[in-house]
């Protein structure tokens, strides 16, 4: 064993090396150096050994070693240029992206939709509706939609998750013979975020036409979310939106009552589907009608808050009662909670309200509201009180135009003026200012209409009592501090266009500050340019104010087109507590200090 041991040990002869083991050593140099070796090293060995043996083929082929690197030059030469064509391209594309987006954006209001963005994301929804192979509303209910997989370019009609009044035949087979199982199988696998959902007459959800409208990302996704779901909009709901975005329905209360409608046919043609309850899929189906609804404008607060009840009444409806039972219940708690919470909260606020008008007082208001609108009449028809009414007006909306006609129909006098002329207004004998509310928020603000806080401050500098009548259903948990962190953009289009039957006043409506203004800046942007461009620029200033002088359109029909001007038409302002003297509810008169206690005690009483 001792002899064994030491023949394993003891070391190769150098003349066995040389001769007996020429094939075995060079095997035992390879294993250790792949040992040494890293594997980035080993690929890069692999590769000269590749391309060792092509030059080898090249030159057995007869292609000398200066060929092959000069072809190997004008290969990397063709890759460098193909290289620098497409980074040309892209920085094409995008400064075609730049230049297509929309540049103007109001650095104070930038964080808020503008009207713009909605009124293209209901052309979105609309345009998908209305498309020739999309999904139609009928009387007996929205049919099936179809969409096109990318794929295969196959139409395919989607079964999965259809509204309540398709019916259970419809369901069972798609118009193209292709089981529902299947179908619904497909669109499974489609995401909103994937370009294979095609839209018909649309391109990647949202037609490219609109898709520019969106600079927002989350908006974008959300109409893609809206359009994907299009079937199960409800006609009363897509009538209504078109009613909220042209303003033929104004005001906090008249949304409210006209949503709380619209939901009660809503729930009445409401049918469950199979597997699930009305509890538990009702909600889902009314979340959709919202989302749509929000794409007109804005929820106000009432609405706000009456969906939250709304939504709360469904999840204690019992799973064991019937459909149609349960269909009953919540149209008739929403008939009762427009009464108690709108009406009955209304007629209180006129009992209240009516002792602060005398005879021979003067009443200033601002805009228009229904409940002060029905004050004023109840005081004259009912009371029989002799007073006069000053309605306050502003554009873009002329609300107290509706007020004005309201209450000179019924025999009371009554002055319109604008806000412009506030000042002269005050000046007269005005005995108390009441004013209408969007919302009063917890800390006491009040959020109106723009001009409300201007009016209000005037007043008190006059030490005249400011007076605000609210429903408590518009009571606001949320707190804010300026008008910029939450408000609504309307269109600004609105405080270009001044309409006039009059030819007179509307050449009039130009204004010659503002022209003076436009002028002015022109004239600094072309002070900075060559004097060729300046020359030029004055001939064309020239020929466009004798064209001018002919037109009749307003001096700033083209304000999109100036780069350093916005307009901001905004629709709320904030209106601090120490201006309002009270705040009379159907709970009776409080102190806007007292929001947050009736809110507490509502809630601990719902």
């Amino acid at each position: 064993m001792s002899g064994d041991k030491d023949t394993v040990s003891s070391p190769v002869p150098a003349g066995n090396a040389k001769s007996g083991g020429d094939s075995e050593m060079p095997a035992i140099t390879t294993s250790a150096d792949e040992k040494k070796l890293s594997n980035k090293e080993l690929k890069e060995l692999k590769k000269k050994e590749k391309a060792a043996k092509r030059a080898a083929k090249k030159e057995a082929s007869g292609i000398s070693l200066e060929k092959q690197q000069q072809q190997a030059l004008v290969k990397r030469e063709k890759k460098q240029q193909n290289d620098a064509n497409s980074l040309n391209g892209n920085k094409k594309s995008r400064q075609q992206v730049m230049s297509t987006a929309p540049v103007k954006q109001s650095t104070l209001f930038g964080h808020l939709e503008t009207t713009d963005e909605r009124r293209a994301s209901l052309l979105a929804v609309v345009s998908a509706i209305s498309s020739t192979s999309a999904s139609k509303i009928t009387a007996a209910g929205l049919s099936l939609p179809i969409v096109v997989n990318a794929a295969g370019n196959s139409p395919v009609s989607s079964a999965s998750s259809v509204p309540s009044s398709a019916s259970a035949s419809a369901l069972g087979q798609t118009s193209i013979g292709l089981p529902a199982e299947e179908a619904a199988q497909i669109l499974a696998s489609l995401t909103l975020d994937d370009d294979s959902l095609l839209v018909p007459g649309s391109a990647s959800v949202i037609p490219q036409s609109l898709s520019e409208k969106f600079s927002k990302t989350h908006l974008a996704s959300s109409i893609k979310e809206l359009v994907a779901n299009r079937f199960m909009l409800h006609p009363v709901i897509a009538q209504l939106t078109s009613d909220i975005a042209s303003y033929k329905i104004v005001g906090s209360v008249p949304r409210c009552i006209a949503m709380l409608e619209a939901f009660q046919i809503v729930i009445s043609d409401y049918k469950t589907p199979a597997g699930t309850s009305l509890s538990r899929n009702l909600t889902s189906y009314l979340s959709h009608q919202i989302d749509y609804l929000k794409r007109a404008r804005p929820l106000s607060v009432t609405m706000g808050n009456a969906i939250r009840w709304l939504k709360q009444e469904i999840s204690l409806i019992d799973l064991t009662t019937p459909d149609m039972k349960a269909k009953e219940i919540l149209c008739e708690r929403i008939a009762q909670f427009a009464r108690e919470k709108i009406e009955f909260a209304d007629r209180l606020i006129l009992e209240s309200a009516s002792q602060h008008i005398v005879d021979g007082s003067t009443i200033l208001t601002y805009g228009c509201s229904k409940v002060l609108t029905d004050l004023f009449i109840y005081s004259a028809t009912e009371l029989q009180k002799d007073f006069q009414v000053i309605v306050v007006d502003s554009r873009p909306l002329f609300e107290g135009r509706k007020m004005i006609d309201s209450l000179r129909s019924r025999g009371i006098d009554a002055m319109y003026v604008l806000i412009t002329s506030l000042s002269t207004v005050f000046n007269m004998h005005v005995d108390y200012v009441f004013l209408g509310a969007h919302s009063l928020l917890s800390n006491g603000f009040l959020y109106s209409r723009v001009g409300t806080a201007m009016i209000a401050m005037s007043a008190k500098r006059r030490n005249i009592p400011v007076l605000v009548c609210c429903e408590t259903l518009k009571f606001s948990q949320r707190v804010q501090l300026d008008s910029v962190t939450s408000n609504e953009l309307a269109d600004p289009d609105d405080l270009v266009n001044i309409d006039s039957n009059n030819p007179v006043i509307r050449r009039g409506n130009k204004g010659f500050l503002l022209q003076q203004f436009v002028k002015e800046r022109a004239q600094q942007a072309a002070a900075s340019k060559p004097k060729d461009q300046q020359q030029n620029s004055k001939n064309r200033s020239s020929a466009q104010q004798d064209t001018d002088e002919q037109e009749t359109k307003p001096i700033l029909a083209d304000w999109q087109e100036l780069p350093k001007l916005n307009i901001c038409n905004i629709m709320y302002d904030l209106t601090p507590p120490e201006y309002i003297k009270k705040v009379i509810t159907e709970f009776g008169a409080l102190p806007p200090s007292s929001v947050p206690v009736v809110l507490r005690e509502y809630k601990a009483t719902a």
